[in-house]
This record gives structure tokens, sequence and C-alpha cells, in this order.
């Protein structure tokens, strides 16, 4: 596995928190810099950050986090060639496949889903599923009122009831999010619901 030279200034045993985005989100957008906040307000706790290892919304935290002082963990492709790495990662985690991309994911203590598209939807509904069957899952956290109007459609039209929303809650923006980031990090473990599908 390749990694980066940088030094590591967090802590070894700090939590994990993944922050997942759209790449094309990019400065000036608002999500853009809510990203930021949120990476910047992570490192500031001392939490490791790890991101897709890319660009928009992903780099915004990264840097955030990196300006913060945190050690930032990104999970570049190696298939993907024509993209350049976030120069904000201190440690890269090189995957050959998508699958092997999101292991990495999963084994975080946490993930924040921000603004995004079907990668994001699809890193973040894995996540999801892991909750419901896996003991120990990554939390998930959903951040913006995108994220709640989504939530409210799957509800709605998916089978999913009261037990498996609460596996996601929704932050409106970063100052929400953290206190229910520090409440699922505190709490430990996730626990296993009865199994469904």
């Amino acid at each position: 596995m390749d990694t980066s030279s940088s030094p590591d200034e967090t802590p070894p045993g700090s939590p994990i928190v993944a922050i997942i985005g759209s790449a094309r989100l990019e400065e000036p957008d608002p999500a853009w810099q809510q990203a930021l906040a949120l990476g910047s307000a992570l490192g500031g706790r001392g939490w490791r950050v790890m991101t897709g290892g890319y660009g928009g919304l992903m780099g915004a935290a990264a840097r955030g986090a990196r300006e913060a002082g945190a050690t930032v963990i990104g999970l570049p492709m190696r298939g993907w060639a024509g993209l350049t790495p976030s120069p904000w990662c201190t440690e890269l985690r090189w995957a050959d496949d998508y699958s092997q991309r999101l292991r990495h994911l999963l084994a975080a203590d946490a993930v924040v889903a921000l603004a995004g598209g079907v990668g994001t939807l699809g890193e973040a509904a894995v996540v999801w599923s892991a909750l419901q069957t896996e003991p120990g899952a990554a939390r998930l956290v959903l951040l913006g009122t995108r994220w709640r109007r989504l939530r409210e459609a799957f509800a709605t039209e998916l089978v999913i009831g009261p037990d498996d929303l609460r596996l996601a809650p929704v932050a409106e923006d970063v100052d929400e999010a953290l206190p229910i980031l520090e409440r699922v990090l505190a709490a430990g473990p996730a626990g296993v619901p009865a199994p469904r599908g």
C-alpha cells in the first residue's frame, strides 16, 4: 500500500470519521464551505479524517482537517489514472477496485454524507446497510436538507421502518452534526439490530 510521507500529528487511537461527498462541487459553492468547516471542526477535535482522496467536497474537508493539524486519510483508486489525489491528504490507502475502497470506508468509526451524486448515495447506502447487519459498523450521519428530503422519500417509497431511519440521523448543519457524532462515537461500536432486509 502506498502512503504519503507527511508527519502524523493526530494520535493514532483517535476516531476516524469519513466524509463522503461530491467531487464536482468546488468553491464558492456553499456545500464546499460546509465541507471545509466540517473538516476543520473534526480535525480540531483531534479526530482523524478520511475522504475519497480527491477534490471537490472531499478536498475541502481534507483541507479543513489538515489545516487543523489532523491526519487526513485519502482513498484513491489505482485505476483512475486521470485523477490526482488531494495534496491535503497525509496518508493514501490505494484501492485496486471499488469493493476494496468500500472496505476502507466501512472500517471508519463514523461516516458523514455531504451533498453528492450517485457515488455518494451508493456509499451512504452501503454504510447504512452495514449498520443493519454488522457488529461494530461505522455510524452514519447525513448532513443537509437534501438528505432530509431523500430520507423522507426513502421512508415513503422503500420498505424502511423507524429503527432503520434512526440508524441514519440527519443534521441540518455542521453545528448540529458535531454533537451527533460525539454521541455516537462515545457510545462505542454499533450493536446489531434484529435482521431485516
